[in-house]
């Protein structure tokens, strides 16, 4: 896995995966400063990253409303929803505890 500009998260369709516990903070920690990105909903703390498998995946989270805490992992493109986040933890180094709540539920 490897980080990529956020603006290199583009695609379609975009798919919810899941919501994991993390916070900003240990974030960047990890892949250090966040990015902004914008749509119509507003503006986002964004981490986009390219897995092994070269699916594009985000954690992001609204800056101003966030409606839950932590952050949603979106995808890209035609993966299956599970085996992506399979991926993504097992490349993250995050745990399956991170995971509060999954798209496919």
């Amino acid at each position: 896995m490897r980080r990529i500009d956020a603006e290199a998260f583009q695609g379609s369709p975009q798919a919810y995966v899941a919501q994991l516990d993390v916070t900003t903070e240990g974030l960047e920690s990890r892949w250090g400063p966040h990015e902004l990105t914008r749509d119509d909903l507003g503006v986002w703390f964004t981490f986009a990253f390219a897995l092994d498998s070269g699916t594009l995946v985000a954690l992001v989270r609204e800056v101003e409303h966030a409606p839950h805490p932590g952050y949603i992992l979106t995808a890209i493109g035609g993966e299956e929803l599970r085996t992506v986040l399979t991926e993504f933890l097992a490349e993250s180094g995050l745990s399956a505890d991170r995971v509060t709540h999954q798209g496919f539920d």
